[in-house]
């Protein structure tokens, strides 16, 4: 599934480059940036996260814990969906937490299966690589997420995108070259009005020598 998503980001590339010539380097610094901001979107969610469960678990405040788990899953899913690195990232950071603090979490929770399920579901999910991430349907499923459908839609608006832009930049293109006919046009117009004026200005000036010449004949 990496591969599938990976293929269409990299076929996205191609086709921005190829239609773009030198533009292609404002969507390559648009995706760094964007990887940036969603890379340091997640971490601070997980900070989030692991200081609010923290919190919860001192007031033992049962229907928040599970609310604020339902919300992980909910960030796992929006993650894969945006970029299967970030999720990697950002499960592991759950993880650490929910493992470090196993035997409290257990404490608090007692006999809650549902709090117990998504934390088990949760910190079951294989965090080795991207290829086991997304590898993971059961355990993904478990928590209701499509793994393949995420992807698959990951992919798809890639291409979209890839899509989109290369229309754009085909119009770019065009009016480019609309704009450079029509300042040739302009540019032979001008020269010839110039090369009309000068000839103008020439007889003009033959003219006048010419009157003269002839006044200076009659000794005028």
């Amino acid at each position: 599934m990496k591969k599938i998503f990976m293929m269409a980001i990299a076929a996205a590339a191609i086709t921005i480059t190829s239609c773009n010539g030198n533009k292609n380097a404002a969507p390559v610094e648009e995706a760094i940036d964007t990887l940036a901001v969603l890379t340091e979107e997640a971490n601070t969610a997980a900070d989030e996260f692991t200081s609010n469960f923290a919190g919860l678990l001192e007031s033992k405040d049962l229907p928040s814990i599970q609310g604020l788990l339902e919300t992980v899953k909910t960030k796992i899913a929006e993650y894969i969906g945006k970029n299967p690195e970030v999720a990697l990232g950002y499960v592991s950071k759950v993880q650490s937490f929910l493992k470090d603090n196993a035997e409290t979490i257990k404490a608090v929770v007692g006999s809650n299966a549902v709090i117990s399920g998504l934390v088990s579901n949760i910190t079951n999910i294989p965090t080795e690589s991207v290829q086991t991430l997304l590898g993971a349907s059961e355990a993904l499923g478990a928590l209701g997420i499509d793994t393949k459908s995420l992807v698959t839609n990951a992919a798809e608006s890639a291409v979209e995108g890839a899509i989109d832009n290369a229309k754009e930049a085909v119009g770019d293109a065009a009016d480019a070259v609309k704009d450079a006919a029509a300042d040739a046009v302009q540019d032979v117009k001008d020269k010839a009005a110039d090369a009309v004026q000068d000839a103008k200005d020439k007889a003009a000036d033959a003219v006048d020598k010419g009157a003269d010449a002839v006044k200076k004949g009659l000794g005028i």
